[in-house]
């Protein structure tokens, strides 16, 4: 019933529910998207001033200047440009520096990733700070020619400019764009990281801004670059992180913190979810306590009277008029149903009891009718002067025997679908060296080893057969000439409802008794065909070794009895 309520109000919450959650979850990526918007204006910066620097280089190199000149003009540029460059230089074409201004006064040559690969191309590489490892300047180069005093080309060179990758808002004009990133103690954080996260230096030295990124958003950052990432960003309660690549894969991490309106809008979606939930869950304990008083109690007062009833006891449920109208007629129906079947129940009963008492006095007519058969083939055996046909009847009077003896247990033991194979392999293998007459000369040793499982009739009688032709086999021709051993029987469950069946002795062997003369029919004859025939009839898989004696191993599905067959 709780079930039923709640889908009812699943659509009135799903109606108000969907349209918070999704402004909720445009609120929390707010910050997100505003931080991965701060690595691209970051770029896009850094891309413009270095295309203004480049430009300034390219137009210096297209004035006709010797060296002189060229330092001249290249002092100009700095004086313009506010000494804002750590360094602008003139190189040869080896790339070692000729001329240099600016603070930043020793530099290594050029490398050849720093040099232009074509004339009119700008070559840009980013230069790490020796002791943090952290990119901290780019250097921009151009190609340029070196003219001598009247004005002819001398030779190629390099105009190069060192720029510092950090920004200090003091610096920067009012009208700079820049300005509403770079604030004082702002909304915005932005850290300049290594190639692979392990170290950030702050991308303004004077806004006040943290030297290094919280830790666990340092390990973010190395997953991140690890995975190869080009930008990505993480939403955590005290702000939104994103790192990406800018100009010359330089890496940058940014951070930005909720402002008013998001956290205003977080804390009435809080304060809605909370109110509707209660409102909601009012209205679903009013309605369920509705339905309990209404529907459940009588339903469970039907409920406690059929398991009485199930159980044997008396089926009394007394309707009243708060009852629905439907449920005292479920009572109702069932009061008659119950008289029926209780009535019902008596009949099956009777004949089931009638029933077991046939199939018992079959079992036992069955068992009678064969044992008059094996004494009437014993007495024709007694009559017999030939060896041969005697030990045939011999051998049919012990396949009779054994089928009687599983009889007799079928009807005796009270078990009509199923039997217990410990007791009867036990007596069945006794019963055949009491007829051979080595019950109790003691010179085989019989060792029996079956576990206690049942098996249904039709896979027992196979098995009975196939255990009196194997025993029978091996105590005639196992052990010549008075010989003394051991004949092992074994019968045990495996995993996956599987049983296992063997016979082994530490006879003369298979290949002994063939040599044997007058044994080999009685090894190999119709005894071997039938223990064959049977193993196929189980299902099974039968092999034989030859090794310290004779063992037979036959591996077969064991059948279950049906449940109510074992219960009745």
């Amino acid at each position: 019933m709780m079930a039923i309520i709640l889908l009812a109000a699943m659509p009135i919450a799903l109606i108000g529910g969907v349209p918070a959650w999704h402004s909720y979850r445009a609120t929390l990526e707010a910050p997100g998207n505003r931080t991965d918007l701060t690595v691209s204006r970051i770029d896009l910066e850094l891309r413009h001033e270095s295309e203004h620097l480049s430009s300034l280089l390219q137009a210096v190199s297209r004035m006709r200047l010797d060296d002189a000149g060229l330092r001249h003009m290249l002092e100009l540029v700095q004086s313009l440009t506010g000494r804002h460059y750590s360094q602008i230089a003139l190189a040869d074409d080896r790339g070692n520096i000729l001329t240099a201004v600016g603070p930043q006064k020793g530099s290594p040559p050029l490398g050849l990733d720093a040099m232009p690969r074509f004339q009119g191309d700008v070559g840009l590489v980013a230069l790490a700070d020796p002791a943090t490892h952290v990119p901290a300047y780019f250097r921009i180069t151009v190609s340029t020619t070196i003219y001598d005093d009247a004005g002819r080309p001398a030779r190629p060179g390099y105009l190069t400019a060192i720029m510092p990758l950090s920004w200090r808002s003091a610096i920067l004009q009012a009208s700079d764009p820049r300005l509403d990133l770079v604030q004082q103690n702002g909304p915005v954080e932005i850290w300049v990281v290594d190639s692979r996260a392990h170290a950030a230096v702050p991308l303004c030295s004077d806004c006040n801004w943290s030297l290094q990124p919280p830790e666990r958003i340092m390990q973010w950052a190395r997953a991140t670059l690890a995975m190869g990432e080009e930008q990505a960003h993480i939403t955590l309660p005290d702000g939104s992180f994103s790192i990406g690549r800018v100009q010359d894969g330089v890496h940058m991490l940014t951070m930005t913190r909720r402002n008013a309106g998001e956290r205003h809008a977080v804390v009435m979606f809080a304060i809605s979810l909370v109110s509707s939930g209660l409102l909601l869950l009012m209205g679903l304990l009013g309605a369920s306590k509705s339905a309990d008083v209404l529907v459940i109690t009588p339903l469970r007062q039907l409920t406690t009277s059929v398991n009485q009833w199930q159980l044997g006891g008396m089926y009394d449920v007394r309707s009243n008029w708060a009852m629905p109208l439907e449920v005292r007629q479920l009572a109702h129906a069932f009061s008659k149903a119950t008289r029926k079947l209780a009535r019902h129940e008596k009949r099956l009963e009777r004949a089931q009891a009638r029933q077991e008492l046939l199939l018992k006095e079959m079992h036992h007519r069955v068992k009678n009718n064969l044992q008059i058969v094996a004494s009437l083939l014993n007495l024709q055996a007694g009559r017999i002067r030939q060896p041969a046909a005697r030990e045939e009847f011999a051998q049919a009077r012990d396949r009779v025997r054994a089928l009687a003896t599983l009889h007799r247990y079928l009807y005796a033991d009270g078990e009509l679908y199923s039997l217990n194979m410990q007791s009867f392999v036990r007596e069945l293998c006794g019963q055949i060296m009491h007829a051979i007459g080595e019950s109790d000369e003691g010179r085989i040793t019989l060792d029996i080893r079956v576990d206690d499982l049942l098996m249904v009739p039709d896979q027992a009688v196979p098995l009975a057969l196939i255990v009196t032709e194997a025993v029978s086999n091996t105590i005639k021709y196992a052990f010549p000439d008075r010989q003394h051993g051991t004949l092992e029987v074994g019968l045990r469950a495996l995993s996956g409802d599987r049983a296992c069946l063997w016979i082994a002795d530490n006879g003369v062997g298979m290949a002994a008794v063939r040599n044997h003369p007058g044994t080999e029919e009685g090894r190999s004859g119709i005894g071997m065909q039938l223990i064959r025939g049977f193993a196929r009839q189980l299902g099974g898989e039968l092999q034989m070794f030859e090794e310290n004696g004779t063992r037979y191993v036959l591996v077969f599905p064991l059948k279950q009895p049906e449940q109510d067959e074992t219960a009745g």
